[in-house]
């Protein structure tokens, strides 16, 4: 496509964007009630979970949501959809009184519904949702087998969406990337709401986030394949790889074109690059690492519950940065703003589907469908986060193992390049037979000297049975940590078992990573301490609102991937310093790119001293100049995060 014909394209996009294609928010008042237990509806503000109310804090049951929508004479004769990013866990969603669609048994993925049909454009069109976060046996997570908060209502961000008579479902962009150059090709498969189209003319234009540079735009008349899916290949030439210590994100823009012009647009950020698991390592980008993270538990705030804001997710997401998290896990799928802040921070993320602890066995047929649908649904909305390095089926289930490869099989026809596990806590005695065996990670959730009953000076018994059994695998260790007051010690019996089990993990080289579990002392209707909105199990670094515990700056250290081994006086003026600096090559282990060095000197003034690319094992020294007296100085990653303070 010429320079001109593209400027033509994107004046006509300009100028047709508001009536063609456009989002608008539905968050903010609704109308609320709880049928048999309020008097009538109050006013509240989605995101909303009502199990933060006074009165409805152990409520699972049915709620109704209301309010009128903002339709305008301009969108007749368009294709209006409300899409909602999670209700839990049942959602019935009318309009004008009329059913418009159902979403149910599956609280943690996005749905919509086409209600153009439904609309009278009289400025009173309303909708309702009826929702229901009842303990259910069809549901995952199923009854009371899960350990996080039963939050109900619209707790995730509600929107409408309309567009002309071609809309776009999803666009994945899947990278294919030259890792000896770093050029890179963006394959997208396009799918739209119209399934019998089969030809459409699309627009694609890539830019490059941190420097606004287009690396690919283009226009193509396209066939969709017998799938019904339209396929469009972007060479983008050189890109720069998304890593977490430097999380280069790229965003598409892609357009689709009726008869009457522009139809519909969708806009994501993706970034290029790979993660596999090959020859008992993690590899990203080429490179085998073993990689330190942590979990949080959303939800966990007793003021907001699972209706986090991103303001919240984002401090969230900081305080683990700040912990060297380099990856982490979920118990199950996630906001898309959360995604969204782990790609932008560099956090990898494992996303599951919510079926914890059981039931075990083969599943009857219905909570099997509700499986593999939770499944499909969790791929075809985070595909493109390039934060998500794995898909995980279950946590903590026994005999599960023909289930779970019915649901790799569903993932692998939407998605061949992510690493599909399950998590389990008894590999160390079910070994082969273990259901995360089946599948490309061994994982394990090690709790040896807590839930297990059994002394700490097992584990290592444990990994020496478990080595044989990997055949060159590599294991993952999916979490551990200290919940109080199950088991007591607090503090003090935290932080030492995190110093043992830790040095003993990172003296077994097949151990490719490790998830700390967790972050915050977190909200659950199975907490063993206090009330209502307040009940938690005490499982922290931080407490359930983000306050650092003394566990937390131990972790830090830990995590951190470089260690201050020596500073002393560079010549005899003694204002100069000789900065001996090592990179650590057990847990963590990975190259050190873009680092630098920041102090104030003595005068106050600013001091940067870039650092070489690093290896696993170097010790390298800086001479720092006129630093301060105090010698206070920072190392810093490519992104300017601080990783290490002195």
């Amino acid at each position: 496509m010429n320079r001109t014909a593209l400027i033509v394209v994107l004046s006509l996009f300009v100028s047709g964007l508001a009536t063609a294609q456009e989002s608008i928010s539905l968050d903010g008042e609704w109308d609320f009630s709880v049928p048999g237990r309020m008097d009538g509806p109050v006013k509240v503000t989605v995101p909303h979970t009502y199990n933060v109310m006074d009165g409805l804090e152990d409520y699972a049951g049915k709620a109704v949501y209301s309010r009128v929508l903002p339709v305008s004479e301009a969108m007749k004769g368009k294709q209006v959809r409300i899409c909602f990013n999670a209700v839990y866990h049942d959602a019935r969603v009318y309009v004008n009184g009329i059913p418009a669609g159902e979403h149910l048994d599956a609280g943690y993925t996005p749905f919509s519904f086409n209600i153009t049909d439904h609309l009278r454009f009289d400025g009173n069109d309303e909708v309702r949702v009826d929702c229901d976060n009842s303990f259910s046996k069809t549901n995952l997570p199923c009854d009371h087998m899960f350990d996080w908060a039963n939050d109900g209502g619209i707790y995730r961000s509600v929107s409408l969406h309309t567009s002309g008579a071609l809309s776009i479902r999803y666009s994945h962009v899947t990278p294919q990337i030259d890792l000896s150059d770093s050029t890179a090709t963006a394959c997208f498969a396009i799918r739209l709401y119209e399934q019998k189209v089969r030809k459409a003319r699309f627009e694609l234009r890539i830019t490059e986030n941190a420097t606004g540079r287009e690396v690919f735009g283009g226009s193509e008349m396209l066939k969709s394949g017998a799938d019904g899916i339209f396929r469009y290949s972007a060479p983008c030439g050189k890109v720069r790889l998304w890593h977490f210590d430097d999380p280069n994100l790229y965003t598409f823009e892609l357009r689709i074109f009726d008869k009457s012009g522009l139809s519909d647009v969708r806009r994501e950020s993706f970034g290029f690059r790979t993660f596999t698991v090959e020859g008992g390592h993690f590899v990203l980008n080429g490179e085998p690492v073993r990689l330190p993270g942590l979990e949080n538990m959303p939800g966990s705030n007793p003021a907001f519950g699972m209706a986090e804001s991103p303001e919240y997710m984002l401090k969230t997401l900081k305080r683990m940065k700040d912990l060297g998290c380099t990856i982490t896990r979920y118990h199950w799928v996630q906001d898309d703003e959360r995604l969204h802040i782990a790609d932008s921070l560099g956090i990898l993320v494992q996303e599951e589907i919510s079926w914890w602890g059981g039931p075990s066995g083969p599943l009857d047929p219905a909570l099997r469908e509700t499986a593999l649908r939770q499944v499909a649904e969790m791929v075809e909305a985070h595909y493109n986060h390039p934060s998500v390095w794995a898909w995980g089926m279950s946590n903590e289930v026994a005999d599960n193992t023909e289930d779970i490869l019915l649901m790799r099989d569903v993932v692998r026809t939407m998605d061949t390049t992510r690493v599909v596990d399950a998590i389990s806590n008894g590999l160390h005695c079910r070994h082969e037979s273990d259901p995360a065996m089946a599948l490309d990670l061994p994982t394990w959730n090690e709790y040896t000297d807590t839930w297990y009953g059994r002394p700490r000076e097992q584990l290592a018994i444990f990994l020496e049975e478990l080595r044989p059994v990997l055949s060159g695998r590599p294991l993952f260790i999916t979490e551990y940590g200290l919940c109080e007051p199950a088991h007591t010690g607090g503090e003090v019996r935290r932080m030492d078992d995190m110093l043992y089990h830790i040095k003993e993990w990172q003296n077994h080289p097949e151990i490719c990573g490790y998830i700390y579990f967790c972050l915050e002392d977190y909200r659950t209707h199975m907490g063993e301490e206090g009330l209502g909105r307040n009940r938690i199990r005490r499982h922290g670094v931080c407490s359930k609102t983000l306050e650092p515990k003394s566990s937390y700056y131990l972790l830090q250290g830990i995590m951190c991937p470089l260690q201050v081994i020596d500073i002393k006086p560079a010549g005899d003026a003694g204002t100069d310093m000789k900065i001996k600096l090592r990179v650590k090559d057990s847990i963590p282990s990975y190259i050190l790119r873009g680092y630098h060095v920041s102090y104030a000197d003595a005068s106050g003034k600013s001091v940067k001293i870039d650092l070489p690319d690093l290896a696993p094992g170097t010790e390298y020294t800086i001479i720092a100049p006129a630093i301060n007296e105090s010698y206070n100085f920072e190392v810093c990653r490519a992104d300017g995060s601080r990783v290490l303070s002195y």
